[in-house]
């Protein structure tokens, strides 16, 4: 080696990074265990907590203040003084700034109270920094304080810091905790997990596919467990459960992730959606009762709410899809409004015989006000309902009439009308249309509804009968959480072939697709409608709705496997389905018994119990709108030598 060359690598050497200082570095991994959380300490005690410094400290001549922030979010005022705490961390704390970690020693004394509430502070008797926070923390530090949400996303780690973030993602563990001991101890099930690494087949939704080194050979991240958890039906598993991981490639909102979490359950040996119910309502009374410290409510025969105080036998309503989309456009509908749709085809007729049922939701007592939400196009998926206000309740629909797209009925009667609709002047009406079974869901009006609640909330609250027996609407609604079973969905829908700026939707009714997916079974008493009409046939499928979100959906399965074969073939029309679902279609013709199933959404779950409406506050490292981990930055690109060992082409 030349000399040159023997100074250019030692300077190469000198400039990298040097090894930080041993003395000060090793300091940073002995430090005392903490004694307490802030919550557990007692005045006059000597504790020792470990935690963050909340913000930067108060530095005085003759003492100093801090505040640390503890692994719950709970936070104390430190207090430093010459009298109690040595010189030296004194000058250290001068040094310390907002979301250092530290450790702090000292005794605990009362600072003032405040009707029952003590206010306490710890004197610092040793402080000990664990690692310095950068530059970053510190001017973030504001946001922090006034929304955590503001946080840029790339620093979710200090969000999660935050006592709302904590609660958050704690809550969830004790929900998971708990939804395990339910199913195992309660009810016998056996937690399996299944493979991620799956295979592709339709199930709805856009899938992530995972190249491998052979040519064209791609494995598929799992839509759910549904197909593997019915081999395992067929495997001699009378009860599975997993909580499962799964995946799907589509557009993101407050409530869906490209991976998210769901409580994923199978029972064999079922002859009623009742049994699956049972299980499932153990689980939602549990987990709001127990960790939400919130009861749960229904729906009773006189259509009021009261509280669920029995948890043997299934206890919230059960809700026909028709009905839903009726009284309240959408098959997910929040109970907890009054709302109701009314139908008013015996007053006047469409001009679109395609969707022949005219109907009405009316909003008392508004003053004629009319929120633009409720007239934005945007806040509508195709076309929106018309609304008015009503100036003279006897006299709106003459002029309506002629402007709009309905006629009077033949055998209209304006004072059965007016007993209808019992209109004041200062209501708000709202008119559309709809086909007889609609496929359009959320309706226009049922959308229309959902929006009126949100911009008027408790406004009409259902009645509530409380403990004492009291009838109520004056209640905050949402503290209030009110569980329906939607069931009879049609099995089949006809496939849409509408287009970008069609006024209706429009529809093949010749083609059909799985109104859930292909494996529920028909209802008994529609079996025969499967060969001469399919669009008729009910499925055995049943949905959780809770305050108006999809919290779960299930079905009796199809263990048939020639009727799956002909639902494949002569429905779905699927002509390669041996290469798609042979696997299942084998273990089917197994001697698989008849089981039923559920998966219930955890991410919802949760966000709904911590009061959110975006299940982002509950998962630890969510994606954004994108797609994209803001944390880690992904996904990434490739280099080219990789992509070629998995015959991807970079365009």
């Amino acid at each position: 080696m030349s000399r040159a060359q023997f100074f250019r690598n030692f300077l190469t050497r000198y400039l990298r990074a040097q090894l930080p200082n041993k003395e000060s570095t090793l300091a940073k991994f002995h430090f005392p265990v903490a004694t307490h959380t802030i919550k557990t300490i007692k005045t006059d005690e000597t504790i020792t907590l470990n935690g963050h410094l909340n913000r930067k400290p108060r530095v005085r001549s003759s003492r100093s203040f801090a505040e640390l922030r503890d692994a719950n979010g709970d936070t104390i005022q430190l207090l430093l003084d010459p009298e109690h705490t040595p010189l030296e961390f004194l000058e250290l704390v001068k040094s310390s700034g907002a979301e250092d970690s530290v450790s702090v020693s000292g005794f605990v004394k009362q600072k003032h109270q405040r009707d029952n509430d003590i206010e306490q502070e710890l004197v610092v008797k040793n402080f000990q920094i664990l690692n310095n926070s950068n530059l970053d923390a510190a001017r973030l530090d504001k946001l922090k304080h006034s929304n955590p949400n503001d946080l840029p996303p790339q620093f979710r780690y200090l969000q999660l810091r935050t006592k709302f973030f904590q609660n958050s993602l704690k809550t969830r563990s004790k929900v998971a905790n708990l939804i395990r001991n339910i199913l195992i101890n309660n009810h016998d099930f056996d937690e399996i997990e299944t493979p991620l690494l799956f295979k592709s087949t339709p199930e709805g939704a856009r899938e992530f596919l995972v190249p491998t080194r052979s040519p064209n050979l791609f494995y598929a991240l799992p839509q759910s467990p549904q197909q593997y958890k019915q081999i395992l039906m067929s495997s001699g598993f009378t009860k599975y459960f997993q909580i499962a991981k799964c995946f799907r490639d589509e557009d993101l909102r407050a409530d869906r992730q490209p991976e998210f979490t769901q409580v994923d359950m199978e029972l064999s040996y079922i002859n009623s959606s009742d049994q699956v119910g049972i299980v499932v309502e153990d689980i939602i009374h549990n987990v709001w009762n127990k960790i939400g410290k919130m009861p749960t409510y229904r729906v009773n025969d006189n259509n009021m709410l009261e509280k669920v105080t029995e948890f043997d036998s299934l206890q919230f309503t059960k809700l026909k899809y028709r009905d839903a989309l009726a009284k309240y456009g959408i098959d997910k509908p929040d109970l907890r409004s009054s709302l109701e749709l009314v139908n008013l085809s015996k007053f006047f007729t469409s001009k679109n015989p395609d969707f022949p049922i005219v109907e009405a939701c009316v909003l008392k007592n508004v003053e004629g006000k009319i929120p633009k939400c409720l007239t934005d196009s945007n806040n509508y998926s195709r076309r929106k309902p018309i609304v008015i206000s009503i100036n003279d309740p006897n006299t709106w629909y003459k002029k309506f009439v002629e402007k709009h797209v309905i006629n009077l009925a033949p055998e209209f009667d304006e004072s059965a009308l007016r007993a209808e609709l019992d209109l004041e002047s200062g209501d708000v009406l709202a008119f559309s249309n709809r086909a007889e079974l609609p496929y359009e869901n959320p309706t226009p009006l049922g959308r229309f509804r959902q929006l009126a609640m949100n911009e008027f909330p408790n406004k009409w609250n259902r009645k509530l009968v409380d403990d004492a027996e009291n009838v109520t609407t004056d209640y905050d609604s949402s503290r209030v959480f009110v569980g329906s079973w939607v069931v009879d969905f049609p099995l089949f829908n006809p496939i849409e072939t509408s287009e970008a700026g069609d006024d209706f939707p429009s529809y093949d009714f010749n083609r059909f697709e799985s109104t859930h997916h292909p494996f529920t079974m028909a209802k008994l008493e529609d079996f025969d409608y499967l060969s001469t009409d399919p669009l008729t046939v009910r499925g055995e499928h049943y949905d959780l709705v809770i305050n108006g979100v999809e919290v779960g959906g299930g079905s009796r399965r199809i263990h048939d496997a020639e009727l799956q074969k002909y639902i494949f073939e002569e429905i779905l029309q699927i002509t390669n389905y041996n290469d798609l679902f042979g696997h299942l279609l084998h273990a089917l013709s197994m001697g698989c018994p008849p089981h039923a199933g559920i998966a219930l959404g955890f991410d919802r779950l949760c966000a709904m119990l911590i009061g959110s409406p975006s299940i982002r506050d509950v998962i630890a490292f969510p994606k954004n709108q994108s797609g994209v981990d803001p944390v880690v930055e992904s996904p990434t690109g490739v280099p080219e030598k990789t992509l070629k060992e998995y015959y991807i082409q970079n365009l």
